[in-house]
């Protein structure tokens, strides 16, 4: 089973902005300095590509606990930044 993803930019601008980081030390790469190419990669990598198994707790009307379930996420949703088209954050 694949994961649905819903609201992902096919063609994000952040693509489009060359890395500035310079790979001969870590002192001069991201997160050091300000890369925003390898920020936004790095946000991007953090988008699960399969089907996750959560663990959430069930509360009755009053707010009592009454249980723990445990259900597989097959669909996410994102939330892109407007002006890079980064993912900013994910939800089921």
């Amino acid at each position: 089973m694949k994961l649905k993803i819903n609201n992902k930019n096919e063609d994000p601008l952040w693509k489009k902005i060359p890395c500035h980081c310079n790979h001969d030390s870590v002192e001069t790469e991201y997160p050091l300095i300000d890369c925003i190419h390898c920020k936004c990669q790095e946000a991007d990598n953090s988008i699960p590509d399969k089907p996750f198994i959560i663990t959430e707790n069930i509360y009755d009307k009053h707010g009592k606990f009454k249980e723990t379930i445990q259900r597989q996420v097959t669909e996410i949703t994102l939330t892109n930044c407007s002006k890079y088209g980064s993912c900013l954050g994910w939800g089921y």
